[in-house]
C-alpha cells in the first residue's frame, strides 16, 4: 500500500493507530495478502471457490460478506433464489470478475441445500455457464450432470454441456450429449442437425486416428527391420555417450541426425544409405541420398567424374575423372585407401567405419595432386 505512496508505512502508522482506536480494522505490513483476500480488492477468485466450494475459516471476510447480503437462513429457498439472483447480476456483466463473483454466489446458494430439486438444478447449470466463460470446460460438464441428475429433461444444461465438449475436441462426447438431449426433444432441428454433423467428423477422426495407428504401426516395423539389418550385417553406428535411452532407440536417433534422408532398406532387402563425399583439396563436397551398399564407389564416381564428360565449376583443371580419383576414410587409425571395386557393404565392413549422423562419409582426392603434393 505504501510501496508507491507519499509516506512511509511508520510515517502512516499513526493514522492507522486512530483507525483501531475507532474499531476499524486497517491493512497492517502485510497489506497484499489481506487485500488479496477481501472480496472488494481480490483480483482473481480461490480456486476452491471456483471449483463450488468455499472453506469459510480461511476465507471469514469472503464469508462475511455472503452472510450479510443474504440473512435470512430460515428461507433456504428464498436465501437461495437471491444468490441466485446476485449471481446472475454478475454474469451478465460478461467480465473476468464479474463470472468469478457469479460461481461464488451459485456456489452459495447450493451450499443452502434448499431441497428444490428445480431451483438447485439452475444455479448448477448457471455456474456452468460461468465456468464455462473462464475455460473450465470439465468443470462446467460436471455442473451440467449435477443439473441433469436433479431435473433430467433440463435441455439447456444439455447445451451447455455440448459446448464444454465442442471446447474440449471430445466429438464422442458432444455426441452422447446430442442424445440425450434428443432423449428429451426428439423433433429438435437444432439437435438434429448438430447431430448429422457430428456424427461425420466422428467418422473423420476414427478413419485419421486409424491411419494413424497404421502410419506408426508401419514405422515401428521399419525401425524393427531397419535395427535387424544392421545389426546382422555388424555395422558401426557411432552413439553419443551423454544420450540416454535403449541402444536401439539411441542407434535410431544417430541414424536421423542432420539427415532429410534416413537409410532404409529397399523393396529387394538392399540397405540404401545417404553418403558424403569430400573433396579436401577445394573444400567442398557431394551427397548422394540413395546410395545401395551393393553398389560401388567407382559406379558413383564414374557417373559423377566421367572420362570425357563436363567437370564440375571447381575442377578448374579437369584433373577429377574416375582413372585419377582415390578414395580414403579417415577411421580412428588414421587414413585408410579403399578399393573403389568394393561395394559399400564390404568397404563399410571391411575397414570398421564408424558411420556418424547416419551418413557414411569418405574423402575423394585426385591422384596427381598427391603426387605432386
Amino acid at each position: 500500500m505504501f510501496d508507491d505512496a507519499d509516506c512511509t508505512y511508520e510515517e502512516a502508522k499513526p493514522i492507522l493507530d486512530k483507525f483501531q482506536e475507532i474499531g476499524l480494522k486497517p491493512f497492517g505490513k502485510d497489506w497484499r495478502k489481506e487485500m488479496d483476500m477481501h472480496p472488494l480488492f481480490m483480483d482473481d477468485v480461490p480456486q476452491e471457490v471456483i471449483d463450488g466450494e468455499l472453506d469459510r475459516k480461511k476465507w471469514p471476510v469472503l464469508a462475511s460478506h455472503l452472510d450479510i447480503m443474504y440473512e435470512d437462513d430460515d428461507d433456504p429457498v428464498g436465501s437461495a433464489q437471491s444468490y441466485k439472483e446476485d449471481g446472475n447480476k454478475e454474469y451478465v456483466k460478461k467480465t473476468k470478475e464479474g463470472y468469478y463473483k457469479a460461481i461464488i454466489s451459485y456456489s452459495e446458494g447450493l451450499s443452502k441445500d434448499c431441497k428444490d430439486k428445480e431451483l438447485d438444478s439452475q444455479l448448477y447449470c448457471n455456474r456452468a455457464a460461468a465456468q464455462f466463460c473462464i475455460g473450465n470446460y470439465r468443470r462446467a460438464t460436471e455442473d451440467c450432470e449435477k443439473a441433469m441428475a436433479l431435473n433430467p429433461s433440463y435441455l439447456k444444461a444439455v447445451n451447455r454441456a455440448i459446448e464444454c465438449q465442442l471446447k474440449l475436441g471430445r466429438t464422442a462426447e458432444v455426441l452422447k450429449w446430442i442424445e440425450r438431449g434428443l432423449a428429451i426433444d426428439g423433433g429438435n432441428k437444432e439437435l438434429l442437425i448438430a447431430k448429422d454433423k457430428t456424427q461425420k467428423r466422428l467418422k473423420e477422426e476414427q478413419r485419421d486416428e486409424r491411419r494413424r495407428t497404421a502410419a506408426e504401426k508401419k514405422r515401428r516395423n521399419e525401425e524393427r527391420d531397419l535395427l535387424a539389418a544392421i545389426n546382422s550385417r555388424h555395422l558401426k553406428i557411432f552413439l553419443p555417450s551423454d544420450e540416454e535411452g535403449s541402444e536401439d532407440q539411441r542407434t535410431l536417433d544417430s541414424l536421423s541426425v542432420g539427415n532429410k534422408k534416413r537409410v532404409f532398406i529397399s523393396e529387394d532387402g538392399v540397405l540404401t544409405w545417404p553418403v558424403k563425399l569430400i573433396y579436401p583439396e577445394h573444400k567442398t563436397s557431394d551427397f548422394i541420398e540413395q546410395f545401395r551398399e551393393d553398389t560401388t564407389l567407382g559406379e558413383h564416381l564414374g557417373i559423377m567424374f566421367p572420362p570425357h564428360g563436363e567437370s564440375p565449376p571447381w575442377d578448374k583443371e579437369g584433373t577429377y575423372t574416375l582413372p585419377n580419383l582415390t578414395a580414403l576414410y579417415d577411421g580412428t587409425e588414421g587414413k585408410v585407401e579403399l578399393n573403389l571395386d568394393d561395394p559399400l557393404l564390404i568397404l563399410l565392413q571391411k575397414h570398421n567405419v564408424i558411420i556418424s549422423a547416419g551418413t557414411p562419409t569418405f574423402e575423394i582426392h585426385c591422384k596427381s595432386k598427391q603426387a605432386g603434393s
